[in-house]
């Protein structure tokens, strides 16, 4: 998992975009909400218009170096089960 875009609040929470791997080996992009412990998918347009109107700002981390290792587990856990239900 990567953090392809971030932003942060004046509270400190972050928005990410993180770019993930599903099960079937396809890429996944989804927004994760530190504050509310949301977590979304998103489409590539999407994510592209989120960069060009400068909510999020382009960045390449692994997501190793950002989250904490139980938040890291925790993000890993709601992708997977978000990727499962849009595939519903």
């Amino acid at each position: 998992m990567r953090i392809a875009g971030m932003r942060e609040d004046d509270d400190g929470s972050c928005l990410y975009l993180v770019e993930g791997e599903g099960p079937s080996g396809e890429r996944l992009l989804f927004l994760y909400d530190e504050n509310g412990g949301d977590v979304r998918p998103a489409e590539r347009g999407e994510a592209e218009s989120l960069f060009s109107e400068g909510i999020l700002e382009r960045c390449s981390l692994p997501a190793e170096e950002v989250f904490f290792p139980d938040e890291l587990e925790d993000v890993e856990r709601m992708l997977l089960s978000a990727a499962k239900e849009e595939e519903k």
